[in-house]
């Protein structure tokens, strides 16, 4: 379902959004989605289609469009403001037919900055966040007269703000805590509230240089060609002070990586084989800018036909596919988390031949066996996931290591280092399934199983930890 939500009239009046009226209604077991645009954009139509046609029913997709204003900076009210509002009507309406009015929000490049302008004071109504491209720690571009000459461009239907309200001077670069680019009245972008999900993709180009198509060397651009890796996974250093409060938001970063080849790029062709040691030289000084983090005219010329060639560009990524099977997973995570689990009889799931308490519990995946303990107070499962990291020092290389995770009495996490506590039983029969949607809570513990895993959470300190075959997270 693709529309936007009713909204009181004082609202529209003030935001100017006649177009945020909708006849259709929402659905309680749909979880709304809101996408943002980024600067210079449009109404994300066409992803909100894509993600609807992907997940289907479990979705209802709403697209905020403030492509009038998009030459402004996100703290703008008729961004920041009216968006902050369109969240509210999401919210509102979907309570209104019986939800729980939690709302999924995915923006592009500078939405995701509007949006945690927006979320100030907001609490938890929007637990899910996922971002495409975000400039987290600004972009090279920003504050450069190429910014300058799009912000001088008279485009039809948008406002021309004043120089100190333009996104072409306030998305310059910046870090750890540091203010925006000199001349831009604008506050950094607060800390969105705590223990929201922030799930941030970044596209990643690598040039590879051909010659009479063999491969000679490839060039890592580590950026989208208008945003670097780093700043659209930086949202940790990006803020007041410079690091994200101790109970922040949890973090998810995904890199979406992309090649491109250089005769694409150059249109180089046989006879121009006399202009190759130029084009050598050339990526010799793109490489030493890129290892300074230097925006050149040659290094400019690169991020360019990136941005406009390769599939997992900025101009491209929030309808490239690969990058949509990226937001598909966050999203389907999302509304599994969200969706509210029943909670099971721990008697069904305790161990009769024990005297202590001890409870376990399968995935119907067979992938994880769970057990939530007395012997050493902690909930935990077994099973092979993946990343896992390094071997710490204190876990032999005879045994072991990351087969699991758990979380204890303290709300201290980790991965299981063989010949530890042990989360399945020791009599010969297999334990109980724990059905997804299904919950077990006891012991101060809840452990929940979904299609995403299985998440674990110790209740007082609510930190615990989630793990699948091919995902985890500590939270």
């Amino acid at each position: 379902m693709v529309s936007t939500p009713a909204l009181a009239s004082a609202a529209v009046e003030e935001c100017g959004a006649d177009g945020w009226r909708a006849a259709d209604e929402q659905v309680a077991s749909r979880r709304p989605v809101v996408l943002v645009h980024g600067w210079t954009g449009g109404p994300m139509t066409d992803t909100a289609k894509a993600l609807s046609t992907r997940l289907g029913d479990r979705v209802s997709t709403f697209t905020f469009d403030y492509g009038r204003r998009s030459l402004y900076w996100a703290s703008d009210a008729q961004i920041a403001g009216c968006l902050s509002k369109f969240l509210d009507a999401v919210s509102q309406a979907h309570r209104k037919v019986g939800g729980d009015g939690k709302v999924v929000a995915v923006a592009h490049s500078m939405g995701g900055l509007a949006l945690r302008y927006a979320l100030q004071g907001k609490g938890d109504i929007v637990p899910n966040i996922i971002t495409i491209g975000t400039p987290s720690l600004g972009s090279p571009w920003g504050a450069t007269w190429v910014a300058d000459a799009v912000h001088a461009m008279s485009i039809p239907d948008k406002d021309l703000p004043p120089r100190e309200a333009t996104a072409a001077l306030c998305l310059g670069p910046h870090n750890k805590g540091t203010a925006l680019p000199k001349g831009c009245n604008s506050d950094l972008p607060s800390w969105i509230p705590p223990r929201t999900q922030l799930t941030q993709i970044a596209g990643d180009v690598t040039v590879d240089r051909t010659l009479f198509g063999i491969h000679l060397y490839s060039l890592p651009l580590f950026s989208d060609g208008i945003v670097p890796v780093p700043s659209a996974h930086g949202y940790w250093s990006s803020g007041p002070g410079g690091e994200s409060p101790a109970e922040g938001a949890r973090l998810a970063n995904v890199t979406e990586a992309c090649r491109v080849d250089h005769g694409l790029m150059s249109g180089l062709r046989k006879e121009q084989a006399l202009a190759v040691p130029a084009w050598l030289a050339l990526d010799y000084v793109v490489l030493q800018d890129l290892q300074s983090e230097t925006l050149s005219p040659a290094t400019g010329w690169y991020l360019i036909l990136a941005a406009f060639a390769a599939s997992c560009s900025h101009m491209k990524q929030a309808s490239d596919a690969r990058t949509l099977d990226r937001v598909e997973a966050a999203l389907s995570e999302a509304t599994d988390v969200l969706a509210a689990s029943i909670p099971v009889n721990p008697a069904d799931y305790r161990l009769p031949e024990s005297p202590h308490e001890l409870y376990y519990f399968r995935s119907p995946s067979k992938n994880f066996s769970c057990g939530i303990i007395t012997l050493e107070l902690s909930a935990g499962c077994h099973g092979k996931t993946s990343p896992v990291p390094p071997r710490p020092e204190h876990c032999s290389t005879h045994i072991s290591w990351g087969s699991g995770m758990f979380v204890n009495a303290t709300g201290k996490t980790d991965f299981i280092c063989t010949g530890g506590v042990i989360y399945s039983n020791g009599f010969g029969r297999e334990d109980p399934v724990l059905p997804y949607g299904r919950s077990l809570t006891v012991l101060g513990f809840t452990c929940v199983s979904r299609q995403s895993g299985v998440t674990c959470t110790h209740q007082s300190t609510a930190h615990g930890f989630r793990i699948a075959a091919e995902s985890n997270e500590q939270f």
